[in-house]
C-alpha cells in the first residue's frame, strides 16, 4: 500500500511507469528511512546510516565536530531557526543521556526526522544548494504520514561543516514501512502472496502483499529489538558486573558488531551469556505472538521474508528458518533502497 499523504485513503496498487521522455529531472531522488534505531539515507552518491540520536547545543560549537553537526539559519521550520545540533553517534558522545532518541516518543520520527536527515546530508560531498525529491516511510502512514511530510519538506538554509547550504526538499510520497523492501526484493522472490516480517528497533510489523499492493497489516510498538536490549540491560549477569543497569547504546553496539563487548572499559568481559539467555525469552514473549496470527496464511504464502535490524540479530536467522521465514540480502537496507528506487521514478516524472 502506497499512501498519498495528501489523501491518505488514496491507495496506489502498483508503481507508475518510469518516465520515458529521456528528460533529466532537476531534483535529486533520495530514499529516507527514519528508523527508531537509525536513519538510512540512500542517494545516487552513496548511502548513510545514522544512529537516531539528536543532541541540541546551547551555543554554536567552538570546536569542529567531524560528523553530523548542523546549524539551522532560516527556512520553513521556524521552530528550528537559530538552533544547532549534532545527529548520529556524535550526539550520543556529546549528550549521552541528554540526547533525544527517535524511539523515545510516538512522534519521534516526525519530531527528529529533518534534523537527522540534514545531519546525514552533511556527511555527503558538499553542495551549496540541494534540490531533493524524497520518498520516505513510516509505520502508520494514515495517521503519521502527513506529519512526517510537513516536518521534512520545504526550504532550509543551514550550515553543514561550517559551509552554507540551501536545501529544497520535496516529499514525493510517504509509504508504509516495508513497502520499500517489497520493491527492492520483487525480483528476488515471488511476491504474489508474500508475508513481510519487519523486525524493527521500536516496532514489529507484519504485512501481506499481492505484488506491490499491501493487502493487510498489523504492528506492535512495544516489542521491537529495543525491548530485547532493555532486557539485557537489566539482566542479572549484566547488573552484577556493572553494579547498575547496562547502557542501551553500548549493548546495541556490541550486538551489531557481534562481539558482545561492552564499550572499552571491560576488555575481559562481554554480555554474550546474557544475550543468549534473553533472546529466546524475547522470541517467546514478543515475536511468536506476532507471528501466530499469520500461521494459516503461511502455508499458501509465496514468500516469507524478514527485514529490519531485528533480522540481523545473531542467531535469529536460524530461529526464523524453523518457520521458513527467510532473511534475504541486506535486510537492514532493503526498505531504504526500495524507497530510493521509487524516488528515482517519481523524480523522473517531474
Amino acid at each position: 500500500m502506497i499512501v498519498d499523504v495528501e489523501n491518505p485513503l488514496k491507495i496506489t496498487a502498483t508503481l507508475p511507469d518510469t518516465a520515458s521522455n529521456g528528460k533529466l529531472a532537476s531534483a535529486t531522488p533520495i530514499g529516507v528511512d527514519v528508523g527508531n534505531g537509525a536513519l538510512k539515507l540512500v542517494t545516487g552518491n552513496g548511502e548513510i546510516r545514522l544512529d537516531s540520536y539528536v543532541h541540541y547545543l546551547s551555543e554554536q560549537a567552538s570546536m569542529a565536530i567531524d560528523s553530523g553537526y548542523v546549524e539551522y539559519h532560516a527556512g520553513d521550520r521556524a521552530d528550528l531557526i537559530g538552533k544547532q545540533w549534532v545527529g548520529g553517534l556524535n550526539a550520543y558522545y556529546q549528550g549521552l543521556r541528554a540526547a533525544y532518541r527517535v524511539f523515545d516518543t510516538s512522534l519521534g520520527k516526525a519530531d527528529l526526522g529533518l534534523q537527522l536527515l540534514l545531519s546525514a546530508l552533511s556527511m555527503l560531498p558538499y553542495r551549496s544548494e540541494w534540490h531533493l525529491c524524497a520518498v520516505c516511510s513510516i509505520h502508520d502512514g494514515e495517521t503519521l504520514g502527513s506529519l512526517l511530510k510537513s516536518a521534512l519538506e520545504g526550504t532550509h538554509t543551514v550550515l553543514m561543516g561550517k559551509k552554507r547550504s540551501t536545501v529544497h526538499l520535496s516529499v514525493a510520497a510517504v509509504l508504509e514501512e516495508g513497502c520499500g523492501a517489497i520493491i527492492h526484493y520483487q525480483k528476488q522472490c515471488d511476491t504474489t502472496n508474500a508475508l513481510l516480517y519487519d523486525l524493527g528497533n521500536g516496532t514489529l510489523i507484519i504485512s501481506g502483499f499481492n505484488g506491490l499492493k499491501m493487502t493487510d497489516r498489523r504492528y506492535s510498538q512495544n516489542g521491537g529489538a529495543e525491548s530485547l536490549i532493555d532486557a539485557i540491560a537489566i539482566n542479572k549477569q549484566v547488573r552484577s558486573k556493572l553494579l547498575k543497569e547496562g547502557d542501551r547504546h553500548l549493548i546495541r553496539a556490541g550486538i551489531e558488531n557481534r562481539t558482545f563487548t561492552y564499550g572499552t572499559q571491560h576488555p575481559d568481559w562481554n554480555f554474550k551469556d546474557a544475550y543468549r539467555a534473553e533472546l529466546p525469552l524475547w522470541v517467546d514473549r514478543v515475536l511468536k505472538p506476532m507471528v501466530r496470527p499469520t500461521e494459516e496464511r503461511m502455508a499458501s504464502a509465496t514468500a516469507l521474508i524478514a527485514i529490519g535490524g531485528g533480522a540481523c540479530l545473531p542467531g535469529i536467522e536460524t530461529l526464523l528458518a524453523k518457520r521458513n521465514i527467510k532473511v534475504l540480502s541486506d535486510p537492514l537496507w532493503a526498505n531504504a533502497r526500495g524507497l530510493y528506487a521509487y524516488a528515482v521514478r517519481k523524480a523522473d516524472s517531474l
